[in-house]
């Protein structure tokens, strides 16, 4: 029998190798040079010498930076980088750049710049004028509809298909295995994975922000063919993480990496994506979705921060908040505050990942999403009690908060609580409490009316009446 030889690892010999060298930084020219650091980007863009080897393996594409640093001022393409924190130095204007089709293409190759934005808004020359303020976070970021930056809106916009209205996971996979056919990076036909680009966690801000309008079909639902693309399964989960996002360089998109990889940064880097039947304005907001993460730094950096808040609105008339001055305190909370999860009901199961196939696209197992999730019906009647018999449920008490919130912070059950307080004036919940703790004791018994009202109070359901059967004739205790 033939028996080949081990696999050659990925010659990533072409990378330079990974150092904090490789990195710039930009700064906030309204702040101290000692806290006004921004955004911290990892530059692989490194510029090609004659014997098409990195020269340096440092530099980054100035569309790319620009973009980013106008993302979190609030989607400004106004602004400008310098090397100086002050416009009024001399040769300032000459070193400018900018949005423009000139500079964008540029390569950026010191290790610090300033975003600056016009006089009137950055407060670096006026000691009264404020910083121009900053959005913390990916939730509180508006998109900028019909208004994206130069180097996005000048891309082919994509044509959705004439499609069915609404997909079930399913119905999404068939669109893509047609659509895309191989994984849109690679070109790998095998274990392949539907990849979100909008993530399906941050629904709640694509609903807020009327993203549906950009869907094929009439749909709502993140799980639409212009929000998603096929991957190679090791690639999504580096998609997720993420490792390395998809931009416009400078009319193609491309891969760049987004964090060091001697392997990724070998192999694709920079390189064309497949054809992409993917909506641009997904792909712009896929991008912030990742930059928002590095303003960790800004935000904790112990002093107050301008900040512009989109969530938070004047109840008066409607309109947006102006831009306010946060706490240092208040800053964190934006980092250490817990993300809502797109399914937060604990009764509700979750669902296998976009998973297309475990080894193969053609062994993906539909069936499991064709039909609506019933409960299934076994012939055994204390079948699937088991987890109710033998659980080890602690006795309530009217100092916590409910079974459905486990692992709440104190300030979330600080905030139950008096939420209960406030809208059961009758105490039900009190009286509900003591019961189930009466029940806990063995001071009441659990007939089929108990019964019900026991798994309802810790968060079960019971549509079966033999399962009631069971419970009355001594099965749970």
């Amino acid at each position: 029998m033939y028996v080949r030889s081990a696999a050659t690892p990925p010659d990533a010999s072409l990378a330079p190798p990974t150092s904090q060298s490789r990195y710039i930084i930009f700064r906030h020219p309204g702040y101290d040079d000692a806290r006004n650091v921004l955004l911290k980007l990892f530059a692989p863009d490194a510029l090609l010498s004659s014997s098409s080897s990195p020269s340096s393996g440092f530099g980054l594409h100035a569309g790319y930076a620009l973009t980013a640093c106008g993302i979190v001022a609030g989607n400004r393409w106004d602004g400008w980088l310098s090397e100086h924190r002050h416009h009024n130095r001399d040769g300032d204007e000459l070193t400018r750049i900018t949005f423009g089709d000139v500079d964008r293409d540029k390569m950026l190759d010191k290790h610090s710049y300033y975003f600056h934005l016009p006089c009137n808004d950055d407060g670096d020359d006026d000691a009264l004028s404020p910083p121009y303020p900053i959005v913390p976070t990916f939730r509180e970021w508006p998109f900028p509809h019909d208004h994206l930056p130069p180097s996005w809106s000048q891309t082919t916009p994509f044509e959705p298909p004439e499609q069915p209205q609404t997909y079930s996971v399913s119905g999404l996979t068939t669109v893509l295995r047609q659509r895309d056919v191989t994984c849109r990076i690679t070109g790998h036909r095998e274990v392949l994975q539907i990849a979100h680009v909008c993530p399906q966690a941050e629904e709640d801000w694509y609903l807020r922000n009327g993203m549906p309008r950009y869907n094929a079909g009439n749909t709502e639902s993140v799980d639409n063919p212009a929000n998603a693309l096929l991957l190679r399964a090791d690639m999504h989960i580096a998609f997720d993480k993420p490792s390395f996002v998809l931009v416009p360089k400078p009319a193609n998109f491309v891969l760049h990496l987004f964090e060091p990889s001697r392997e990724f940064e070998s192999l694709y880097h920079n390189r064309a994506m497949q054809s992409l039947e993917v909506n641009v304005e997904f792909l712009f907001a896929r991008f912030a979705w990742t930059i928002f993460p590095l303003l960790a730094s800004f935000l904790k950096g112990k002093v107050q921060r301008r900040l512009r808040l989109s969530t938070t609105i004047n109840e008066a008339n409607g309109a947006e908040m102006t831009p306010i001055f946060a706490s240092a305190e208040q800053c964190e909370n934006f980092i250490t505050k817990t993300p809502k999860s797109r399914n937060s009901n604990p009764k509700k199961r979750g669902r296998t990942e976009d998973s297309i196939a475990d080894g193969n696209i053609g062994s993906l197992r539909e069936e499991e999403y064709q039909q609506p999730r019933k409960r299934h019906r076994h012939s055994g009647p204390a079948h699937g009690l088991v987890n109710i018999k033998t659980a080890s449920v602690e006795a309530p008490s009217l100092n916590e908060s409910s079974p459905a919130t486990p692992g709440a912070t104190s300030l979330q059950q600080e905030w139950l609580q008096q939420e209960r307080l406030r809208s059961d004036t009758d105490l039900r919940w009190e009286k509900e409490v003591a019961w189930a703790a009466e029940v806990y004791k063995g001071g009441i018994t659990l007939g089929e009316a108990n019964a019900r009202r026991w798994l309802e109070f810790n968060g079960g359901e019971l549509e079966d009446c033999r399962l009631l059967k069971v419970i009355e004739d001594g099965s749970i205790e």
